[in-house]
């Protein structure tokens, strides 16, 4: 099971947007310097946009805490489906991603140089897409949980 997880961990979209992001700060520094040294954007709009992937985290919590914990006859038939074990593995690693990439967004904002430097961009951008990757397979789990449940509740 530790070898699952290290697969789901390390093995995933939101790893693939980290060595990404690693990969483009390493090789396009200058340029991303000089992308935020031109964008220009409005100090009201940045205020709330920063807020949106610590948003999209708690949404994340809070769907993976129903998909999880939705109601006892729910948790019946997930806990009997052969593959839970691995959904779990899954739901976790994925709220380990939430919370890294929401603490990524929170990087810019509390040192305060927002996306004025080619760091501050990069770290919002990555922190916005992983946390829509995460979202996006949170909310595909929670189809899948659903589809589950019908077919096993059906006659």
């Amino acid at each position: 099971m530790f070898l699952y997880w290290l697969r789901v961990l390390f093995i995933s979209f939101e790893a693939l947007i980290l060595m990404l992001a690693v990969m483009v700060w390493l090789v396009f520094r200058a340029e991303l310097e000089a992308a935020a040294s031109v964008l220009t954007l409005n100090e009201e709009f940045l205020k709330y946009v920063f807020v949106a992937p610590v948003a999209v985290g708690l949404w994340i919590v809070n769907e993976s805490r129903l998909l999880l914990q939705e109601d006892k006859d729910t948790i019946k038939i997930l806990t009997g489906w052969p593959e839970y074990r691995l959904l779990k593995t899954h739901i976790w690693v994925g709220l380990l991603y939430a919370m890294l990439f929401a603490a990524i967004s929170v990087v810019p904002w509390a040192a305060k140089s927002g996306v004025s430097n080619g760091t501050g961009l990069l770290l919002f951008v990555v922190a916005i897409v992983g946390q829509f990757v995460v979202a996006a397979s949170v909310y595909a789990a929670r189809i899948k949980a659903k589809e589950i449940i019908v077919h096993a509740s059906a006659p």
